[in-house]
């Protein structure tokens, strides 16, 4: 195996070296910008080559299958057929809408009879009459449009190069054929504290193999690679399932299109609210009136056909989990499962405080780290002593609530701890020796982060090094 190699920042540019053990505390001239600098100042990791045949020792064990058994999927097929029938249910609504709103505008007629009062009283009934049809017609039309409704454009995500990140594709490759999952047409990184596996094209491969799979670099600069192992087979549990896994799928995006009809609002709704408020005549005001409790009906009925899919989609999901983690336990064992919650529960506080630090030096300075997983490394060194062992106590209290989709954390280390899996892949090493330049690829993706997910105008001169961060904090107290 290659030499292990220190890496640290040079103190004029803060440029990255790397360069071996003996070398620690020289005094040499900067590769980068040419400056005195001395070897160790600002270390951020240690590095250690991984070789193929190193990694393909570590996979040398066989992984034993966990059954889907065939009761659950039988349960998600009726669930299935369930949530596809809300939306079914929905359409037959919006029919009912439609001819109450026919069926008034013919058999009320009679009101506008007689012009007995005058015109006031004739143009009260013009109110009575025309005020429930145009609010069951905008209801009808608030009820119809969800159907269309298109999903938000995700933004883009770092594609994996198999011939520039060789080690990790081989990595999940391995894991791929342990556990005989297919493998990913498409390996993404991004910058969320999460790995996550699904149809790459949507419905459009329903029926095949055509999978992405994407993982997180916070996870991959927190955790080791038996860690990052089980995270990983734990999203391979879900392309195991096959038949299961489709059911899934067509009961979490039925799911998902009630939870975002429901929530979200588009122009229409900003335009109805903007009559609402421009409208200074009592009677159209009245006939509005009738369009946004006709518009709250519709919404409540919809609210109320979510509660019904999510209460079951969320309870056969925490089904589904329990299956991915047993997946993870062959890997990595289930010793190393429960690390990996652990470390996650962890890796989720310290995502949380960075953002509220990041959030406040943005908008004082226009400043942002060129590395959230750096970043995140660094605000571990400076948090207090009993830290982790909060995090551990917090984690290991939670229960699990009726909307969660995931069982909690103390439950599924529990069943880890029942199963009592060996795991066939034990390297301990930092998940970052599976990248060939780790530092390089977090920036990247760091940097479309900023601009992609939290629309910020961030500029290249804008970045710091995230270390320097902190050198600045403790020189300001």
């Amino acid at each position: 195996m290659d030499e292990k190699l220190i890496k640290s920042q040079c103190q004029r540019c803060d440029q990255s070296i790397e360069f071996p053990p003996e070398g620690l505390g020289l005094v040499i001239e900067c590769p980068h910008c040419g400056q005195t600098t001395t070897l160790g100042d600002g270390i951020t990791q240690t590095t250690e080559a991984l070789s193929a045949g190193e990694l393909r020792a570590a996979f040398a064990e066989a992984v034993p299958h966990s059954k889907v058994h065939l009761l659950y999927q039988l349960a998600l097929f009726l669930v299935a057929v369930f949530m596809i029938l809300l939306p079914v249910i929905y359409v037959g609504l919006i029919v009912l809408a439609g001819w109450g709103v026919y069926w008034y505008a013919v058999h009320a007629k009679v009101i506008l009879t007689g012009f007995a009062g005058g015109i006031p009283s004739f143009l009260f009934k013009l109110v009575i009459y025309f005020g429930p049809i145009f609010g069951g017609s905008v209801a009808v039309f608030f009820m119809f449009k969800p159907l269309f409704a298109r999903e938000p454009k995700q933004p883009d995500a770092l594609m994996l190069n198999p011939a520039l990140e060789p080690r990790l594709f081989q990595f999940i490759a391995h894991l791929s054929d342990a556990l005989s999952a297919p493998m990913p047409k498409r390996i993404e990184l991004d910058c969320r504290l999460n790995a996550s596996a699904g149809f790459r094209r949507g419905w459009l491969s329903f029926f095949g193999h055509d999978m992405v799979l994407t993982i997180g670099l916070p996870l991959v600069a927190g955790m080791n690679a038996r860690q990052l192992a089980a995270i990983v087979a734990h999203e391979f549990g879900h392309f195991t399932q096959g038949t299961a896994m489709r059911f899934g799928y067509v009961i979490n995006r039925v799911d998902q299109w009630f939870v975002r009809v429901v929530y979200e609002r588009d122009s229409w709704d900003e335009t109805l609210e903007e009559w609402s408020n421009s409208v200074n005549d009592s009677r159209l005001t009245l006939i509005l009136v009738c369009a946004h409790v006709a518009v709250w009906f519709s919404r409540q009925v919809l609210k109320l056909l979510m509660i019904c899919g999510h209460a079951a989609s969320c309870f056969l999901s925490r089904q589904m989990e329990f299956h991915a983690d047993s997946c993870a336990a062959n890997v990595a064992g289930s010793e190393c499962c429960e690390s990996a919650l652990i470390r996650g529960r962890e890796l989720s506080i310290l995502h949380s405080l960075a953002y509220q630090g990041l959030q406040q030096i943005w908008e004082k300075k226009h400043q942002l780290p060129d590395s959230i997983p750096d970043y995140l490394v660094n605000l571990e060194k400076r948090m207090p002593g009993d830290f982790h062992d909060q995090a551990r106590n917090t984690l290991l209290n939670e229960t699990t609530g009726l909307w969660a989709t995931h069982p909690s954390a103390a439950r599924r280390i529990q069943k880890s701890r029942q199963q009592g899996a060996v795991g066939a892949f034990r390297l301990e090493m930092p998940a970052s020796v599976l990248f060939g330049d780790f530092a390089g690829t977090a920036k990247t993706v760091t940097f479309m982060h900023y601009r992609q997910n939290l629309q910020l105008a961030v500029t290249p001169a804008m970045l710091k090094p995230a270390h320097g961060f902190f050198k600045e904090a403790a020189a300001e107290s």
